[in-house]
């Protein structure tokens, strides 16, 4: 017996998916400018999920908080430090 899934909830399960697998990879990667367009793309997953639960104030604010300004200013910030992360060594002082 085959069981109808609404679409909303099979775009939900992609939209998270798609956020999980961003979050992973800007924990690892070392380089801050990937990390960086890493958080603003699941940024915007989370806010198309925001979407399909019809919460327009929520999408206003994240897309405004989440996406612009935190972007902006990491920007911003990588631009007047280096841009990779240097690996730690527990041995070094």
């Amino acid at each position: 017996m085959i069981v109808s899934v609404p679409l909303c909830y099979v775009l939900m399960a992609l939209f998270m998916t798609y956020a999980f697998i961003l979050t992973l990879l800007t924990l690892k990667t070392r380089d801050l400018l990937k990390a960086t367009i890493f958080s603003a793309g699941q940024a915007v997953a989370y806010t198309l999920l925001l979407v399909l639960l019809a919460a327009p104030d929520l999408v206003l604010a994240y897309v405004a908080v989440g996406v612009g300004m935190y972007t902006a200013l990491f920007l911003f910030i990588i631009s007047r430090t280096e841009r990779y992360e240097k690996a730690y060594r527990g041995d070094e002082e």
